[in-house]
């Protein structure tokens, strides 16, 4: 996992152990706050944004010694956000100069400018790739989502504009099977559309519950659940499964700042959260397999019959990790 600060730094955690997370020695120096961090599809190489107007790419295969192989220039305003195509060859970065631009990174220590896409008439938040590649989509303080035709990066095309957000579009992600988009804003709402045909998107449901501003979705890998996160220090999980019926799962409470970046592992079976409190925090989706793993590493054996009966008379004696 990678995590970008406002202390100017980027740093690399181990999660081999889910429990007990592994910070790699030492950190990756920004010379400005840290806005967005992606990793490369084969995990080998990380993309950083930040507030200096530069995208820097770093080989990571050795998270003990990574390497800052390039530095990307030509944004004129704070970089917000970075992502990987799926193919790892091409690199999108969002910037509050109104463009998004699209780099070769197929040779990251090479990489250059392909292109930059113009037509948002404000800040450029968030950026996202759909599953096969061919489709962009940028979020804006203009209210709007874009959807960019970029199957050849030097000469990407915009196709649909999703309107209807009343406020900035501060996240976007797109489902693993590429037929539906989430879209969070400042209006605390977040969006579901149908851009089966990103000619002509269409909206699909409006999910409601946070109580500010909405930073943060992503979809999980089987694309059912959607996670969520806020400036209301909260993080939410919907269930997604029918983005037409979409409804909440899950409210996710301890975070003591604005929840600004959400995330799911590859496999599923964790939940990322990063939060203005300075901490990142990891969740179990599975209460079952949460509540076994709890029951793995008990440092004093299970509650006894008679702890049981004191604590909860009437209700029949039922240990949660098998009799101690």
């Amino acid at each position: 996992m990678a995590t970008g600060s406002f202390d100017h730094t980027v740093r690399l955690w181990g999660l081999g152990d889910p429990l007990h997370p592994v910070p790699a020695p030492g950190v990756l120096p920004h010379p400005d706050i840290v806005t967005g961090v992606a990793f490369s599809p084969d995990g080998r190489f990380l993309a950083t944004a930040g507030r200096d107007r530069t995208v820097r790419l770093w080989d990571v295969g050795d998270v003990h010694r990574p390497v800052l192989v390039r530095t990307l220039a030509g944004h004129r305003d704070i970089v917000f956000s970075v992502a990987f195509s799926p193919d790892g060859r091409m690199l999108a970065s969002g910037s509050y100069d109104h463009t998004v631009r699209l780099w070769n990174v197929a040779d990251p220590s090479r990489a250059r400018l392909l292109s930059a896409l113009t037509g948002h008439r404000l800040n450029v938040k968030p950026v996202a790739f759909s599953p096969d590649g061919r489709l962009l989509a940028s979020g804006s303080d203009d209210h709007t989502v874009r959807l960019w035709d970029v199957t050849d990066g030097r000469h990407p095309r915009p196709l649909g504009v999703l309107a209807g957000h009343r406020d900035f579009v501060d996240a976007v992600a797109i489902s693993p099977d590429g037929r539906t988009l989430a879209s969070g804003s400042d209006d605390r709402t977040i969006r579901l559309w149908n851009i089966a045909d990103p000619r002509h998107p269409a909206g699909l449901k409006t999910l409601t519950g946070h109580a500010d501003v909405v930073t943060s979705v992503a979809f999980s890998p089987d694309g059912r659940l959607l996670l969520s996160g806020s400036n209301d220090r909260t993080a939410r999980l919907w269930d997604v499964t029918d983005p037409r019926r979409a409804h909440p799962r899950h409210i996710l409470t301890g975070h003591l700042g604005a929840v600004d970046a959400v995330a799911f592992s590859p496999d599923g079976r964790l939940l990322f959260t990063g939060s203005a409190d300075h901490t990142a925090q990891l969740w179990q989706p599975d209460v079952a397999h949460a509540a076994a793993l709890a029951c793995s590493v008990r440092a004093h054996p299970t509650i006894t019959e008679k702890q049981w009966r004191a604590y909860l008379p009437g209700v029949a004696y039922r240990p949660p990790c098998g009799h101690g």
